[in-house]
This record gives C-alpha cells, structure tokens and sequence, in this order.
C-alpha cells in the first residue's frame, strides 16, 4: 500500500483531555466503556458558569476520540447534583458579551452536544436526587436510584425555565403534566419519572453505576457497528424536538433574565428573579425535605426561602441533620454562599 499524501490530523488522547478536564469530571475508559463523573475539585460538583461550560465542551471532545464506544454520565456520592458555586457566577453576569456566550452558547451547546455530537450509546446513572439533570436525561437509557427526586426550579426563582429541563418535561411527561411540572416547580420522584417516561430503570440506592455498567457490558456484545447505528435511531427522537424548539426556549431564559437585569431586579431569593449563585441557601433544604414534592401554592412559594433558613437553623444547631454534609466536602475555606 502506497502512502498516502498526507496523514489523519492528530487529535488529543484520552490522557491529554482527561487532564484538561480533571476539575469537572473523572474519566475512566475500560474496554471502550467511558465513565464520566460530574464533581468539582474532588467533591460534589457546584454548579456554576464554569463547570456549565466545561459541560458542553467535554462532550464535544468526547465524540472526537473513535475510541469511546459506550459512555456512561454519573456524578460522584450519593446524589446528582445540589450545590451552587457562589463565587462561579461573575463572568456569567458580565454585559453584554460574557453573558451572552454562557446563556446564548453554552446554555445551548449543554443540551445539543449530547444529542447530536455523541454517535456512540449513552447511558445516564443518577445515584439520588439534584438539579440541572441534562446530561443524564438526554441518555439513550437512564436508571435511577428508589430515593430520586428531580424538579425544574427556575419558575420559583422568578426565572424563565427555558435551559432545556422544561423542555424535556413537555417532552416525556406529555405536554399538560409537563407544563404542570415545569410551571408550579412541583419536584417528580423516581417512580413518577419510570411511570411518565422519564427514566428506564429505578433501581436499589448505590446500585444505579453497577447497573449502568451492566447495560453497556450487555451492549459490547453486539457488534461495533450495529450498536452504534442503533444508538442515533434512539436519539432520532430528541434531535428532531431539539431542532424545532431548543434555541426558542433558551433564547426565552436569557431574554427573561435580560429584562430582570434592566430592571433592577435579579439577586437573591427575595427579588424578582433569583441569581443562580443563591441557589445552595435552598437546595439542601428541598432535597431533604418532603415540601416540594406536594402540590405547590402561592403561600408555598413565598415561604419557600423562609422554611430553607429556619431549616439551617435547626442544622447548625444540632436538632436536626443535614442528610446532604458531603456536598460541602469540597468547599474552600473562603467560600461565600
């Protein structure tokens, strides 16, 4: 065989971008089987305008490396996602450009890139409940722990839902029970999600990964290219809704927030519109607690703040315990909620 005139272009491997990315997640490949576990500096990850980007830039490069057959999305502990980096929202606030590009572009690229970059089968494993769900719901299959609780927030903090988790809850839940669900900020449990569609599998507590890996393992069986060309039919679906509606819902939420901004009123969890860096002061409370799981009111909503400190309260004093400590295990000392 002749040589050809010039040779495939030398992309990064494996060990070059699990580097790059090691502040966000650990990548770990065994027989072409990726796991990827979401956390932040070696602790449960926070949320905020950085780990959001490193989201969408990961899958991307994800999809570039042929090596990469079946890629598992998990997140490190005992739940997803919780906790809100309050000093990782500066150049999120930044107008006009930085906000822009996280809201216009990243906002966007999070959701898409799963869905229309990644080739190769995916399977999302949520060891318990949390927030900003997408990667693991826009898996081909998801598996669940008994103890899951997941909710789309941003109506209750005067936000627009429009980054995608709305979308989705239309999608699976149908379009009166998820606009119910996005609307009143109401939180489904695993066994709402397995019987509206969302999920695949509700398993035991610890047991979502080992599943995940069984599943992916069953996958490997087949030949290369047969489950491949299978797992595009499977995200057929999601690329045709994304298509039609992605970038209206999160053009919507920067416009929404865009408004706030000019008027005055985005802060904390008493103006018009919540910052994203106040989240943490409510979110262990609604996790750890049964409130959000009922049908929500005006007065609910209201007190919503309010129930979350006296909660903390009783936390720092000893009378009650905070079931979600471990999400703090990675905060630095000069850390501000």
């Amino acid at each position: 065989m002749k040589k050809p005139m010039a040779d495939y272009v030398k992309l990064p491997g494996f060990d070059a971008y699990k580097e790059w990315f090691k502040d966000f997640a650990e990548l770990y490949r065994e027989d072409g089987i990726l796991q990827v576990t979401w956390h932040t500096k070696g602790g449960p990850m926070h949320h905020s305008g950085m780990s959001h980007r490193a989201m969408s830039q990961l899958t991307r490069i994800l999809s570039l490396d042929v090596e990469n057959e079946i890629i598992i999305f998990t997140h490190i502990g005992d739940n997803w996602m919780i906790e809100s980096d309050a000093n990782g929202w500066e150049t999120y606030s930044k107008l006009p450009t930085e906000r822009f590009q996280h809201q216009y572009f990243d906002d966007t690229n999070l959701i898409k890139n799963m869905v229309f970059d990644l080739d190769v089968p995916t399977i999302g494993a949520i060891p318990g409940p949390g927030f900003h769900w997408d990667s693991a719901m826009l898996c081909d299959v998801t598996v669940c722990t008994e103890d899951t609780k997941l909710e789309v927030p941003h109506a209750q903090g005067g936000l627009v839902p429009g980054d995608g988790m709305g979308l989705m809850a239309q999608h699976f839940f149908g379009t009166k029970r998820g606009n119910y669900y996005m609307m009143t900020t109401r939180q489904f449990t695993a066994r709402d999600m397995l019987n509206f569609g969302m999920v695949s599998e509700v398993v035991e507590k610890g047991k979502a990964l080992e599943r995940a890996w069984e599943i992916a393992r069953m996958w490997k069986t087949m030949s290369y290219e047969n489950r491949t060309i299978m797992a595009d039919l499977a995200k057929r679906p999601l690329q045709k809704l994304f298509v039609e509606d992605l970038k209206l819902h999160t053009v919507s939420e920067q416009y929404g927030s865009l408004l706030r901004i000019a008027a005055g009123e985005l802060g904390d969890e008493n103006a018009a519109q919540q910052d994203e860096k106040y989240i943490s002061r409510v979110n262990d409370w609604r996790y750890a607690t049964r409130d959000m799981e009922a049908p929500q009111t005006a007065e609910s909503w209201r007190n919503m703040p309010k129930k979350a400190t006296e909660w903390f309260k009783k936390v720092k004093a000893g009378e009650i315990e905070n079931p979600y400590v471990f999400e703090h295990s990675n905060e630095p000392a000069d850390y501000e909620v």
